[in-house]
Parts: structure tokens; sequence; C-alpha cells
């Protein structure tokens, strides 16, 4: 069977995005270029990732289609909280329900995607200008809420809820609506094929429109808190895939999309072993960290010819 092969290109990039934005890459070399790339650009991954996601799900059209999804997205969760076990688990047993409910790391997403496309299933059928603008609204809310905390509008426990990422970045604010996209945009792809012809420029248009924001929130807001969400996400990620997916290499090997899967489950794993070998060296670091991630990923490509749900 042939796929777009643009699409896995793009999902290995999205793949090394997230590697840099998690041992931010660039930090000693200049706290501001840092902030560009981990608080701006690279925070495109997980939307885009998401509208990927959701474009593809739009084939999830039974019950049965449904179950099977579901059944393979948990054991996939299942498999990497399991993984990393010996790493988030503590004597605490408040944090560890905390851990296995949000999800260790980088496997939020996973559960994101779980409980999200579970929603998404279920509200399928609604028309597709009310569902753009439940998204729309759902999203805008998570934004609000965490500009509100980082600018610290309230005192005190108030304060420190709204601070905690999995009260802005969940699968309500984020993955629902993102994924939401992806959905319609397949759901519409005809006339979106006739009306909307995404070009080279419109891409650098609104990644310089993330830059842009990025910068305000670095110079109005915060120079030090995350930035999880922005507005000009919700532009940006649908025009960068469709870019991409109008590209139309096609091909017959899963490899690269299963890779950047690879690459996304396993950094985790080098940035908690080695983090203590890289003081203030982000950037070496960050490529250190990639290079043991595309490694491993390799490593996982074969296991997974094997064992099945392990990417």
């Amino acid at each position: 069977m042939e796929r777009n092969l643009s699409i896995d290109i793009l999902k290995v990039i999205l793949a090394i995005a997230v590697v840099f934005l998690h041992t931010r890459i660039f930090y000693d070399l200049s706290t501001l270029l840092s902030h560009v790339f981990v608080q701006g650009v690279f925070r495109l991954a997980v939307p885009i990732f998401l509208v990927i996601t959701g474009y593809y799900f739009f084939y999830i059209n039974s019950l049965q289609r449904y179950k099977t999804w579901l059944k393979r997205i948990f054991i996939l969760y299942a498999v990497w909280m399991i993984f990393y076990l010996p790493i988030w688990w503590t004597q605490s047993s408040s944090y560890n329900f905390s851990v296995l409910y949000n999800g260790y790391y980088v496997l939020w997403y996973i559960k994101g995607v779980l409980l999200g496309g579970s929603v998404l299933y279920f509200c399928r059928a609604i028309n597709v200008q009310k569902l753009f603008i439940a998204s729309a609204v759902l999203f805008l809310f998570g934004v609000m809420l965490q500009q509100v905390g980082n600018l610290h509008l309230f005192q005190g426990q108030i304060d420190t809820e709204l601070n905690t990422y999995t009260v802005h970045r969940n699968f309500l604010w984020v993955s629902f609506p993102f994924l939401t996209l992806g959905f319609l945009l397949n759901k519409c792809q005809d006339t979106v094929k006739n009306k909307i012809t995404i070009k080279l420029w419109h891409v650098i248009v609104v990644i310089i429109l993330v830059i842009v924001e990025s910068l305000a929130n670095y110079f109005f807001i915060s120079r030090k808190e995350s930035l999880d969400q922005m507005f000009s996400l919700f532009i940006a990620a649908p025009i960068i895939f469709l870019y991409f997916l109008n590209k139309k290499i096609l091909g017959t090997n899963k490899e690269l999309a299963s890779l950047s899967t690879a690459i996304f489950l396993i950094h985790p794993f080098f940035i908690y072993h080695l983090k203590g070998y890289f003081l203030n060296q982000q950037t070496l670091f960050s490529l250190v960290v990639l290079a043991c991630s595309i490694f491993a990923g390799l490593i996982l490509l074969q296991m997974n010819k094997k064992l099945k749900y392990l990417l």
C-alpha cells in the first residue's frame, strides 16, 4: 500500500524538534536564540503531530475500528510507562498516581491522543462548523489558562495550579483541538484542495508568526517559564501539514514513520541518563541525545518487527 513519504519525512523533522526542545538546544550559546527555537519554532512539533494523527483518524469510522485503535494506543502507552517505571516510580503514592494518570514525560502525548481521539470519535458526526468552533474555543481557553499562569495574576494555590502544566496542557485543551483540525482537513479535503493552495512562502510566514509571538512572550510575559501553547500554533500547524501533504512523495516503506515514533519515545531515556555529563553544554548535549536516540530508534525498528506495539 502506497503512503505519502513527505508526511513521514515531516514526522522525522518533528521528532528531532521535540528532542531539541527537551534538551534546550542553544541555551549555552544564547538564551534569546534558545527561546526562539525551544519556546517558539519547536513548539510546532506536537500540534503538527496531532494534526497528522487527526487527519488519519478520519478513517476510524466504525466501532470495531475504534476499538482496535483504542487497544493499540493503550498498549503502546502501557508498554512505555512500564519501560520508564524505574525512572518515575517513587515512594510517594500521590506522585505515582499523578504520573500514572498524566503519563511520564512525552507519554502525556499518547494519553492525550487516546482521550482526545475518543472524544473526537463520539463527536465526529457533529456539523463541521460547530466542531471547528468547539475545537478553537477549547484551544483558546487552554492558551489563556497558560498565559494567566505565566503572568501570575493570582496568588497562592490558584497561581500554583495555573502553573501546573497538566492544567493547561492536556487532552481537552491541546489534543482534541488539533486532532479535530486534522480530522476536518480530511473530511473537507475536496473543498480544501479546490480553495486552498499552500506555498512555501505561506509556511515561512506562519513560522515567522510563531517566532514573533514567542518573542512577545519573552519580552512582555516571561523569559523563564515554558510556552506550550501559543495562539499562532492553531494557524501554523495545519498550514505546515498541508504543505507537506501536497508534496506527494509516494512509497511503501513505513520505516521513516516508525523511526520518528522511536526517536520521540526513547529520547527521554537518554536525557535522564546523560544530563549529568553535559552541565551547561546544552547544544552538545542535544546533539548527543539525538544521535543516541536515532541509533536506539533503529534498534527499536528491528525489535518492533518481532515484538508488536513497541512503536
